[in-house]
C-alpha cells in the first residue's frame, strides 16, 4: 500500500481452536431436539440456553476463556462479559441461513462442531454498501463488500453482534454442524455524567 494509507475502525473477527475432543458431544447433540425453519430449511435446537448442560461444560469453559480474552485483549475492558443464550445449528443438504445481525448483544459466537471446505463457510458483510461503486480489478480488505471465513472442526469465531453474516446454501451431502451464541454484560455500561449509564441491578433494587 501507499504510504500515508491509514486502515481506521477495523472490525475485529477473531478464529481459536478448541484442541479437545469433540466425539462425546456430537453424540449428545444427535438426542437434541430440532426444530426446521421454513425460510431456509435450517435446523435450530429446541433449547436456546445449551451451555446449562453438564455435557458442554468443556465447551462452555472454551467459549468463556475466549470471551475474556477477546474482551480484555481487543476491547482492553475489564467488563464482565456471559452468554445469553445459545443454540445449535444443523444445516442440511439445500438448507442456508439468511443474512442477519444479533440485536440484545455485545459480541457473538460460532463454534464448529461440523466444518470443512466442503461445507459452505459463514460469510461476513459490511452494514453500509457504498453508495457509488468502482469496477473492481483485485479485491482487498478495503474495498470487498463481503468476506468469507473457511473453519474446520472445532474452531470458535467470535465478532461484534452488529455485523451482518449469513451461510450460503449447503450443496454437500454432509451435514454442517455449529453452535451460537450471544453475549451481554453483568457490569454498569456507559456513565453517568455522559447520559449513558445502564445499571440494570440498581433499577430492579429501586423497584423492588
Amino acid at each position: 500500500m501507499d504510504d500515508g494509507l491509514l486502515q481506521i475502525f477495523p472490525t475485529p473477527i477473531t478464529v481459536t481452536k478448541y484442541k479437545g475432543s469433540l466425539t462425546k458431544e456430537l453424540k449428545y447433540i444427535n438426542t437434541l431436539e430440532y426444530i426446521k425453519q421454513k425460510d431456509n430449511g435450517n435446523l435450530q435446537s429446541k433449547d436456546v440456553y445449551l451451555l446449562k448442560h453438564k455435557e458442554f461444560k468443556n465447551i462452555k469453559n472454551f467459549i468463556n476463556k475466549c470471551i475474556d480474552k477477546f474482551t480484555t485483549k481487543i476491547y482492553e475492558s475489564d467488563q464482565k462479559l456471559i452468554v445469553t443464550q445459545c443454540w445449535l445449528n444443523k444445516n442440511p443438504k439445500g438448507s442456508n441461513h439468511h443474512r442477519h445481525c444479533h440485536p440484545n448483544s455485545i459480541i457473538s459466537g460460532v463454534f464448529y462442531f461440523k466444518q470443512n471446505s466442503k461445507l459452505p463457510p459463514i460469510q461476513f458483510s459490511k452494514t453500509l454498501q457504498y453508495s457509488m461503486a468502482l469496477h473492481t480489478k483485485k479485491f482487498n480488505n478495503l474495498n470487498s463488500h463481503t468476506f468469507y471465513l473457511p473453519c474446520t472442526d472445532g474452531e470458535l469465531i467470535i465478532f461484534p453482534s452488529d455485523l451482518n453474516h449469513h451461510v450460503p446454501t449447503n450443496t454437500s451431502d454432509e451435514e454442517r454442524i455449529s453452535m451460537s451464541f450471544n453475549t451481554f454484560s453483568i457490569d454498569v455500561l456507559g456513565l453517568e455524567h455522559d447520559l449513558t449509564e445502564l445499571n440494570i441491578r440498581k433499577l430492579i433494587d429501586e423497584n423492588i
